[in-house]
């Protein structure tokens, strides 16, 4: 009974932790933080339009530049994002965030093709930065 007891309380510990994580307190953002998010990722995206690689290494985190120096992080976004290296125009979903941090999808137009990438930016002291580009796997139809 006690180790039963001791499994459900951390099924429900470890539930809480996943419904906590993956929420963030995240809300509809309002139309200045939309707008100010928004206009970090195109400006990225612009950059590397322009092949302007120090500019676009400016709009990450400064917990990523400090993992990862300019040279890894273009060759990354060069071979594991070509929609983003080659990128010709984005489509921004809904913005949400909790005042520090902020989440959105992005589908990016690149020379050869399309993806929907989950994109996760962290509020810094020089404005919106962008943590985390992930590439957004739709779910697979079941077979029926």
């Amino acid at each position: 009974m006690k180790r039963w007891l001791t499994l459900l309380l951390l099924a429900g510990f470890a539930g809480a932790l996943v419904r906590g994580a993956a929420d963030e307190g995240l809300r509809a953002s309002k139309p200045e933080v939309r707008k100010a998010v928004i206009a970090v990722i195109e400006a990225q995206l612009a950059a590397f339009r322009g092949g302007d690689f120090n500019k676009a290494y400016s709009f990450a985190a400064a917990e990523l530049r400090a993992q990862k120096p300019i040279q890894l992080f273009m060759s990354i976004v060069r071979s594991s994002y070509p929609e983003i290296w080659t990128n010709r125009r984005a489509e921004c979903g809904v913005v949400r965030d909790n005042g520090t941090l902020a989440r959105l999808l992005v589908t990016v137009s690149g020379q050869d093709g399309e993806a929907t990438y989950d994109y996760t930016l962290v509020r810094e002291r020089a404005g919106w930065r962008i943590r985390d580009v992930l590439r957004h796997e739709p779910k697979k139809a079941q077979k029926v």
